[in-house]
């Protein structure tokens, strides 16, 4: 078992700075991203949150309670991967005419908006997490398109991953060049 980390200010300012380079990289840091703050609360449930329809905000708590039961598990969440997720929902709430479109549900199975749970399949999936409804499997495939700097990697080299990482990759160019929708 690793060390339990209480994510202070700095360590999220770093990682929050590290993952806005990913995002100008991938022509994503836009004026509407730029503007959504990244604030440490002190304690939630997750590992952090986005705002969806709301002020926007994404929240990373200081201690977090998943975070800690992860730690007895031996699971493991980088504070960048976090923040690379909840920029993803930003991003969908910030350019939603993307999102609600049949290109996305193409991509993700459903629309964007559904609720639906599916049986995690790594055929189908980039982790259990993105079965549990298509906006949060767009969110970690989001994650892993950042971190990798726009590589699939081969573990993840399935028909529908591949589908799924190409919309991501249309979306940055999209972005990129100011289109509001599909």
């Amino acid at each position: 078992m690793g060390k339990v980390h209480i994510i202070t200010l700095a360590r999220l300012n770093r990682a929050t700075h590290k993952v806005a380079g990913e995002l100008r990289y991938h022509g994503l840091w836009c004026d509407r991203i730029r503007e959504v703050p990244v604030v440490l609360v002190p304690v939630g449930y997750a590992y952090g949150w986005q705002c969806y329809g709301g002020s926007g905000e994404i929240c990373i708590p200081r201690v977090s309670i998943l975070k800690l039961y992860d730690y007895f598990t031996g699971n493991y969440i980088g504070l960048a991967d976090v923040i690379r997720h909840e920029y993803g929902h930003a991003i969908a709430d910030q350019h939603r005419g993307l999102f609600r479109s049949k290109r996305f549900t193409h991509a993700f199975g459903q629309p964007h908006e559904s609720s639906v749970t599916s049986e995690y399949d790594a055929a189908h999936h980039v982790s259990a997490y993105a079965a549990t409804e298509a906006g949060e499997d767009y969110a970690e495939t989001f994650m892993l398109y950042l971190r990798h700097r726009g590589v699939l990697p081969a573990k993840h080299t399935t028909e529908t991953i591949r589908r799924k990482w190409h919309f991501i990759h249309a979306l940055c160019r999209a972005i990129r060049n100011g289109q509001a929708r599909w």
